[in-house]
């Protein structure tokens, strides 16, 4: 009854894509942060009664390079501006994310990491005539911060993407969906977790979707274990055998049926929940975003 295995095992990725800090810190700061930027606008908090997404006290800067390299030792972040750029509905930027392959670039430790991906998918977006921004995550307790893609959607407020092409050791595979790409949109809120959502299943920007997506991912974490003992427990009885008289053939088969189905609905839930499940980088101390 091998059959029964559900296949929620962990991601096996290439090493050319995955190195040692995984997912991890990707934006180095340049000798003299911060200089000759113009006064930061401080941003307000987000609305929840209209789902405008904002993040409260984060520092927008407008019209100014970012003060930040692309790997240690690399060249600084070069963003390319397009004046016609415009803010866009969330289902236009979808349509531009699901066109873009930036997130399907390799994830190569010291040389393209995280803060190169957002400034590509920075540039590809302006081209593309949507307004777009690099944004700077820093975390309490860590030297070494992460980057990312925001843009300021007319219906949804403020989106920020991730698409950084690594997966996290501490993460796990969900579903058996299969990997449709790294979109994934951050939730970020000073003083809490930074988490991202695979872009495929994300319902909306606003933090309490990341913890109502908590929420599931502990359902489905609980019905994984309660399939898995419940299997383990078929086959133990079971004992290896391969042929059955009645009454046990009807008692095995129905257990056989229920098992079925506790699969079913946790395959389901974990496709729910999209392809992948990235473990938080940290608690966010600061955000910059650079327009």
């Amino acid at each position: 009854m091998t059959g029964l295995t559900l296949r929620l095992k962990k991601a096996i990725v290439s090493t050319a894509i995955v190195g040692a800090l995984l997912f991890s810190g990707c934006s180095f700061d340049l000798s003299f942060p911060g200089a000759g930027l113009p006064p930061a606008v401080t941003l307000s908090g987000p609305d929840d009664v209209s789902g405008i997404n904002s993040i409260a006290g984060a520092l927008a800067y407008d019209g100014s390079q970012p003060p930040y390299r692309l790997s240690p030792d690399g060249p600084p972040v070069d963003l390319v501006n397009n004046p016609a750029a415009r803010d866009v509905t969330w289902d236009e930027l979808l349509a531009f994310l699901k066109s873009d392959s930036t997130d399907l670039n390799a994830y190569l430790p010291d040389v393209y990491m995280c803060g190169a991906f957002a400034q590509d998918l920075h540039n590809r977006a302006e081209t593309a005539g949507i307004r777009a921004a690099w944004v700077a995550i820093d975390f309490y307790g860590e030297d070494v911060g992460h980057a990312a893609t925001a843009f300021q959607t007319t219906d949804c407020g403020l989106v920020v993407i991730d698409d950084t092409s690594s997966y996290s050791s501490t993460g796990y595979a969900l579903g058996d969906g299969g990997t449709q790409g790294f979109d994934k949109v951050a939730y970020i809120t000073i003083g809490a977790d930074y988490g991202v959502i695979p872009l495929e299943v994300a319902g909306s920007p606003l933090y309490n979707y990341y913890l109502f997506y908590l929420d599931q991912l502990a359902l489905f974490d609980s019905k994984r274990s309660a399939y898995e003992a419940e299997a383990a427990a078929y086959q133990s009885e079971l004992g290896g055998r391969t042929r059955l008289k009645e009454p046990e053939y009807s008692y095995f088969l129905a257990w056989h049926g229920r098992l079925e189905v506790m699969k079913t609905e946790l395959s389901g839930l974990g496709d729910s929940l999209g392809n992948y499940y990235w473990q938080s980088l940290g608690v966010v101390s600061t955000v910059k975003i650079y327009w």
